[in-house]
């Protein structure tokens, strides 16, 4: 894991990118590095999880990657690359397909079409500049493209025809400090999309695109019998691909997480658990519980809350997640909370359970959809997976890595997304004479690991859970907005925002 950025048509882009760097520094506190050359600079930093490479990698072209390969052994293997860097091993495919006279864009696709993993990355060759991100948006990217086209002809008959300017970067903090230092002239920042591999020439403003975006599945799986085995198979082994040597669970005590530490526990069966809440909240009680039922207790590290903690982060959760977003704050306050506590005990990585209702119909919602018929349904958990990153994921993301921790998400595994989508929408959201049982095939695939009381417990949302919802409706109202007037909290969080300074 790590903060990447770059620049092009812009005076001293490396100075630039060098800005950007500074501001993402929480993202990789173990190393930073530019690559300058004459139109483009990227740059990197380093938070050191698979392999010792630092980061910009150079050689025909130079390549800047946050995040994991997890399939990488594998590739490694079949390519016949000795390696224990993940950033290594694709660079060198990269590299290889470009000896072999493939443009900078075939090169990065055919290697990402092999990767399983999560990653946004920038590989500049020549004229080209490659930007990718992975297929659901698990690791942020934002960036801004200005092509220049105005005026194009009678540029080019002055001779002054100007380069497009490009600005992408992990956070858009990184690009809001870029802009202050050129007078303003990149604005309109907006998120990567998901899954998209894009070339841009940094002479004549060409651009072309693959795409790596999740689709349809080809054959569907009816049989409850068999979507239980190759779900509980592909989901066993992603958890297993996302353990590292100092790493934990963010833990609810919910199925999700549960499921998640019960399959990390054949693997390593001293991998801590985090939950934190207010004393006597609904999540501390269900994770105490939890890790009980599990056998887990020794391995639950609970962390209570108080008000004042609550308060005391709220600034920080703006400044990592760039908004004054209610729903963005509350929930992204416990997440941040745990991280910092497991950055304390020295952990670098968190499996969340985040995911499994968007791809198993976890969500109330979910029930309307099946009653407007299967195929609603199952068009709304692609589209649902397909939005996970700006309504989820980037936020998640934002806030464990201001604590320098990386957050996996195993339920979104590429295997696992891909078994999830053959699933027929009937064995996730099943009707029942007593109602609906949401997540049905997730908690058929977890009998056997989970005892039956917990795969029966419905979860709270976080935000409610934790009881950081009541703590910030309190706040609201002590700092003089009435809840009667409404959004008293989002004026609450608009007001710290404005007198620490943010600018958003």
């Amino acid at each position: 894991m790590c903060g990447i950025a770059g620049a092009t048509g812009i005076t001293d882009s490396r100075s630039g990118v060098r800005k950007m760097l500074e501001i993402l520094g929480h993202r990789g506190p173990d190393a930073c590095g530019i690559h300058a050359a004459e139109k483009v600079s990227i740059g990197n930093t380093l938070l050191k999880i698979t392999g010792d490479m630092p980061q910009p990698l150079v050689g025909r072209g130079a390549f800047v990657l946050n995040g994991e390969a997890f399939n990488f052994r594998e590739l490694a293997s079949e390519e016949g690359i000795r390696t224990d860097s993940d950033t290594e091993l694709l660079f060198s495919m990269i590299e290889a397909r470009i000896g072999e006279r493939k443009t900078p864009i075939e090169a990065v696709y055919s290697v990402l079409s092999r990767v399983n993993g999560d990653f946004a990355l920038a590989y500049a060759c020549g004229n080209e500049l490659v930007l990718a991100r992975d297929p659901v948006g698990v690791k942020p990217l934002f960036y801004c493209f200005r092509n220049n086209m105005e005026n194009r002809e009678s540029n080019e008959n002055t001779g002054n025809t100007r380069r497009p300017e490009i600005a992408f970067a992990s956070e858009k903090k990184a690009l809001y400090a870029l802009a202050s230092g050129t007078d303003g002239k990149y604005s309109g920042f907006k998120p990567f999309p998901p899954g998209l591999v894009l070339s841009i020439n940094t002479e004549n403003v060409g651009t072309d695109e693959s795409s790596l975006k999740i689709r349809p599945p080809e054959r569907r799986i009816s049989e409850e019998k068999e979507a239980v085995y190759s779900l509980r198979e592909t989901l066993e082994k992603a958890v297993g691909l996302r353990l590292a040597p100092h790493s934990g669970i963010a833990f609810s005590g919910g199925i999700d997480s549960a499921l998640v530490a019960a399959l990390a526990r054949e693997r390593k069966p001293d991998l801590p658990l985090y939950a934190v809440g207010l004393p006597g909240s609904h999540d501390i009680g269900q994770a105490e519980y939890a890790a009980e039922t599990l056998g887990l207790e020794d391995t639950l590290i609970t962390h209570l809350l108080s008000p004042e903690e609550i308060e005391a982060a709220v600034p920080q959760v703006i400044y990592a997640t760039e908004s004054t977003d209610p729903m963005k704050i509350s929930i992204g306050l416990p997440l941040y909370i745990v991280s910092k506590i497991a950055r304390e005990n020295g952990e670098k990585v968190l499996l969340t359970g985040q995911g499994a209702d968007e791809l198993f119909g976890g969500y109330r919602r979910h029930e309307a959809f099946l009653e407007e018929g299967a195929d609603v349904l199952d068009r709304e958990i692609i589209s649902d997976l397909e939005n996970i990153s700006t309504i989820n994921l980037e936020r998640d993301d934002m806030v464990t890595m201001a604590n320098a921790v990386e957050l996996r998400v195993p339920f979104l595994d590429r295997e696992v997304i891909k078994v999830g989508l053959a699933i027929r929408p009937e064995l996730k959201v099943l009707k029942t004479d007593g109602g609906y049982s949401r997540k049905h095939v997730l908690r058929k695939a977890a009998e056997g690991l989970l005892p039956p009381e917990l795969l029966r417990k419905e979860k709270k949302a976080m935000q409610y859970g934790t009881g950081v919802q009541k703590v910030l409706d309190k706040l609201a109202r002590d700092a003089g907005f009435p809840k009667k007037e409404g959004q008293h909290i989002e004026k609450y969080l608009v007001t710290v925002a404005r007198e620490k300074g943010f600018k958003f």
